[in-house]
C-alpha cells in the first residue's frame, strides 16, 4: 500500500490532537487542581493515577474489539468517529470546574479524567493499529510515526508556549512567574483546545476512510472464547513484545514524573518567569521540525535498536545532568543570561530526542506486530498496541502519582502566592526530580539490550505476510 501525503496528514492530525490533550493533562492539570483550585496534591496525584489505571484496563478491551469488529466502516473507523464528541466535551469540562469541597473536587477530577481518557482510547488504539498495514516498510513506518510524533510535540509546544505567553502570562495581580495560578486562563485555553481537538480527530478519521477496502478483514470468530483468550495470551508472551513493554513501563514512569514536575522545575528550581518559559517553549517548536527532518535520514540503512539506545542515553544526559550540576554549583548561576541561553538550547535538544524516541518506539512496535502475524497468521495490531498503551498509561499514572507524592513528601507548599521558596526546598525538588527521572531512564535503556528483531528479519516477515494475503 503506497504511503501518500494524505496518510501522513491523517497521522499528523491524530498526533496533534493527542499532543494538545497530553499537554494539558501532563503539564498543567496537576498544578491547576493542586495550586489553583486547592486540591491536596496527594489527592490530585491519586485521582490521576486511578484514572490512568481505569483507562488502561479499557485499552486491551478496545484493542481486541477493534481487531475483531465487523462493520461497513471496517474494524477501526467506527471507534474513530464515535470518540470525537465525548473527548472534546470532557476535556473542556475538566477545566471549567464548579465550586466544590475537597471531596467533591477529587471525585469531579476523577470522573472527568476517566471519561476523557477512556474515550480518547477509542481513538488512539484503533488509529495506531492502522500503522502496520498503512506503512509496511521498515523505514516507511518510522517516517509515519515521525509525522505523528512531530505533530504531537509541535502543536503541544505551541499550546504550552501560548499558555505562558497569553493565558498564564504574568500580570499586576500575578507577578514574577505567578501567572500559572490564574484560573480563568486555564478555562479559556481548555475551550480553544477542545475546539481544535474536535476538528483534528475528525480529519484523522476522514482522511484514512478511503483505505478501508484495502485493510484486512477481522479474523474468523468461530472459535470458543477460551480459545481466543489462549491465542491472546500466547501473543502477549512474545519475548520482543515483553521487552518493548518493559521499556515502555520505565519510559512512561520517567515521562510521567518529568512532565508533571516540569511546570514546577521551570519557575521554582530554575527561577524562570512566564515570559522566559514561553520563549523557551517557542524555541522548542524547532525540535519537532528537526526530528521530522533528520529521523528518516538518520535511520537510512541503519538498525532501530542501537539507534534507540544511543538516543535514549542522550535523553538521560540532557534531562538529568544540568539539574545535578546546578545542585553542586557547576552550572551557570540562576538569574543569569548564560543559564537561560543554555537551558534554551538544551530544551530544544530535549524535545528533539523525545520525538525521535517516541517515533522509533512506535515503529519498533509495528515490527513486533508484523513478526507475530507472520508467526501465527493472525493480525492482532489492536491487541498488541493496546497492551503497549495499557502498560504505558499505568506506568505514566504511577509517574504522575509519584510526582504528587514527591511534592507531599518534601512538604511543597500548596498555598504559596509566589514562586519564592527556601533554598532547602529548591534543592529537595531538584534532587527528587533528577534522581527519579535518571533511575527510570537507566532501566529503560537496559531493557532494550534484550530486543532481537532487525531489518533482515522484518523484511522476511513482510514477504511471509504478502504470501498469506
Amino acid at each position: 500500500m503506497a504511503l501518500d501525503n494524505r496518510v501522513r496528514l491523517a497521522f499528523a492530525s491524530s498526533g496533534a490532537a493527542q499532543g494538545l490533550i497530553s499537554n494539558g493533562i501532563l503539564y498543567f492539570l496537576l498544578i491547576y487542581y493542586s495550586q489553583v483550585l486547592g486540591l491536596d496534591s496527594g489527592l490530585a496525584g491519586l485521582a490521576l493515577m486511578i484514572a490512568m489505571i481505569f483507562d488502561a484496563v479499557s485499552d486491551p478491551l478496545v484493542g481486541r474489539w477493534s481487531d475483531r469488529l465487523r462493520h461497513r466502516l471496517g474494524r477501526r473507523h467506527p471507534f474513530l468517529y464515535i470518540s470525537i464528541i465525548p473527548v472534546t466535551v470532557s476535556y473542556y469540562l475538566l477545566w471549567d470546574v464548579p465550586e466544590l469541597s475537597q471531596t467533591g473536587l477529587f471525585f469531579y477530577l476523577l470522573t472527568m479524567i476517566v471519561i476523557l481518557r477512556v474515550t480518547l482510547t477509542a481513538h488512539v488504539v484503533p488509529f495506531t493499529a492502522l500503522t502496520p498495514e498503512l506503512a509496511p516498510g521498515y523505514e516507511e513506518r518510522t517516517a509515519l510515526m515521525s509525522a505523528s510524533n512531530s505533530a504531537f510535540w509541535f502543536i503541544s509546544t505551541i499550546m504550552g508556549a501560548a499558555m505562558y505567553a497569553y493565558w498564564l502570562a504574568d500580570s499586576a495581580e500575578y507577578p514574577d512567574g505567578a501567572g500559572i495560578l490564574r484560573q480563568q486562563g486555564y478555562i479559556d485555553s481548555g475551550l480553544v483546545t477542545a475546539v481544535v481537538v474536535f476538528f483534528a480527530l475528525g480529519i484523522a478519521a476522514q482522511l484514512t476512510r478511503r483505505y478501508i477496502p484495502e485493510l484486512s478483514d477481522p479474523p474468523d470468530q468461530s472459535g470458543s472464547f477460551a480459545e481466543g483468550l489462549r491465542e491472546a495470551g500466547d501473543t502477549l508472551k512474545d519475548k520482543n513484545f515483553l521487552v518493548i513493554g518493559l521499556n515502555g513501563v520505565f519510559s512512561a514512569c520517567g515521562g510521567g514524573t518529568a512532565t508533571a514536575l516540569w511546570v514546577y522545575i521551570q519557575p521554582y528550581f530554575w527561577g524562570f518567569n512566564s515570559e522566559q518559559i514561553s520563549i523557551m517553549l517557542f524555541g522548542q517548536l524547532f525540535s519537532a521540525l528537526i526530528a521530522f527532518a533528520i529521523l528518516p535520514r538518520l535511520m537510512r540503512g541503519r538498525e532501530k535498536k542501537p539507534m534507540l539506545i544511543c538516543i535514549s542515553v542522550m535523553a538521560l544526559l540532557i534531562n538529568c545532568l544540568p539539574v545535578f550540576l546546578s545542585l553542586i554549583n557547576l552550572f551557570p548561576a540562576k538569574g543569569t543570561d548564560l543559564l537561560f541561553n543554555t537551558m534554551f538550547v538544551l530544551g530544544i535538544l530535549q524535545v528533539t530526542v523525545i520525538v525521535i524516541i517516541a517515533s522509533l518506539g512506535g515503529s519498533i512496535l509495528a515490527d513486533v506486530v508484523d513478526a507475530r502475524a507472520a508467526n501465527t497468521g493472525r493480525r492482532e495490531e489492536g491487541l498488541l498496541i493496546s497492551m503497549q498503551s495499557f502498560i504505558g498509561k499505568v506506568a505514566s499514572g504511577v509517574g504522575v502519582s509519584m510526582s504528587g507524592m514527591v511534592l507531599t513528601l518534601i512538604a511543597f507548599p500548596s498555598d504559596s502566592p509566589s514562586t519564592e521558596l527556601s533554598p532547602n526546598m529548591v534543592a529537595n525538588l531538584g534532587w527528587t526530580y533528577a534522581g527519579t527521572l535518571g533511575f527510570f531512564y537507566v532501566l529503560a535503556i537496559v531493557t532494550l539490550l534484550f530486543y532481537s528483531l532487525d531489518r533482515a528479519t522484518h523484511e522476511k516477515n513482510i514477504v511471509t505476510l504478502d504470501s498469506l494475503s
